[in-house]
Order: structure tokens, then sequence, then C-alpha cells
């Protein structure tokens, strides 16, 4: 739950309102964007991973600070395809990354076979630009089903990501109430746990998810 509340932390640092609730959070979207902010991810790399390329879809001056062991884990080959689509990225520090400029539309290359998260992170930063853009992706995607819940979530709210074409200049339209599923990959251990004679009880896993969809039509 650390890498949720650094995601959320760092979203109210570019204006958005976010308050947790006793059964989970209501969140205001951002109606100024600042020209400049600064983002603690803790030592959460999904929130690195996600909120870069959507700073630098914004054009937003905006220095990441890392903890533990994130300032070490790879930004590449994310760090290279932002660099080239209109972005400076610099390392002011050992546990800081920096990110300037703003990112124009166009053909976007990525390997899939680094992280799921360099895709699912230009996946949102992609529907924020103006214009039509295009993702694509070399090699075996690694984590596929998450790449899917990405655009499943994404078309939740009228962005549609199908053949990695996004349309420009698309308005969010917030479908009011978000019901997240459980995490069928942690639930492993848990059923794992079962079958060695525990008795564990596991709510919330969604039998129709879109990951599990996927991982049957292989």
């Amino acid at each position: 739950n650390d890498d949720i509340e650094a995601t959320a932390d760092c979203l109210r640092q570019l204006g958005a309102k976010i308050i947790r609730t006793s059964n989970g959070y209501t969140v205001t979207p951002v109606t100024t964007i600042p020209n400049t902010a600064t983002m603690r991810c803790k030592e959460s790399g999904s929130t690195l991973r996600f909120l870069l390329p959507i700073v630098a879809a914004l054009g937003v001056d905006t220095t990441f600070h890392m903890e533990g062991r994130l300032p070490y884990r790879p930004l590449s080959p994310l760090w290279e395809e932002l660099g080239r689509m209109g972005c400076e990225l610099t390392r002011p520090s050992e546990h800081t990354v920096r990110c300037q400029g703003k990112l124009s539309a166009g053909i976007y290359r990525i390997d899939g076979g680094v992280s799921s998260q360099f895709i699912s992170g230009l996946l949102f930063a992609l529907a924020l630009l103006t214009e039509d853009s295009r993702l694509e992706i070399s090699g075996k995607m690694e984590s596929a089903p998450y790449v899917a819940m990405t655009q499943a979530a994404l078309e939740l709210f009228g962005i549609d990501t199908k053949q990695f074409h996004i349309a420009g200049n698309r308005q969010f339209i917030s479908p009011g109430l978000v019901t997240v599923e459980g995490d069928w990959s942690n639930s492993a251990f848990f059923f794992a746990a079962n079958c060695l004679g525990s008795k564990i009880y596991i709510e919330n896993l969604g039998f129709n998810s879109v990951s599990i969809s996927l991982q049957k039509s292989k």
C-alpha cells in the first residue's frame, strides 16, 4: 500500500485532490497544471514509471526523489524514448531524476521485454496529448495482462487505446465510481498456502478480469 500512497501524494503535487476514505479514495482531478513540481516516490517503481511520462506529456518541470533501491532500478528504454520525443531527463543527484520539456505527439517505440510499467506509463501520457499518437512495442511484451488492465482502466474513462492508437485532444470522462479488483498475482501465494493445508479466504478477485481472460486465451 505504500506504493499507492506514494502515487497519491505525487498526484497531489500536480494539483489533484485525493482523500482517503474508509473504503477507498475520493479523487478530484487537476484543474490547473503547475509549471513545476517536486514528487517523492519513496521506493515505488510504479509511481516513478507511471508519472514520469505523465509530467512529460503535461510539460511540468518535475524533480522526482527516490529512496531505497529505486534509484538503481532501470529506466531504460523509457528514458531514451522520452528524450527522443521532446523531453530532457537528467540526474541532478544519485537519488533524484529531473524531467524538463514537453512531449510531442507521434510514433513512440518501446521494447516490451523490460517492464509493462513503461508501456502503461506511456499509454497514460499519450492520452493527454493534443494530437494522435501510436505506440509500437517491439519484442515479447512483459506482463501483458497488466498492460491489458491499463487499457481497460483507460477505457472506463472514455479513452480508447485499441491497437495502441491513441487519439489526441480527448477528454477524460469519469464513470463516477470505480471498483479496483483484487490482485490475482499476489493472491497466488495464498492459494499456494491453501494447497498446503491453510484455510485462507480471498476476496474481491474478479473471475471476469481481463488479466484472467488473457491468460485463458493463450
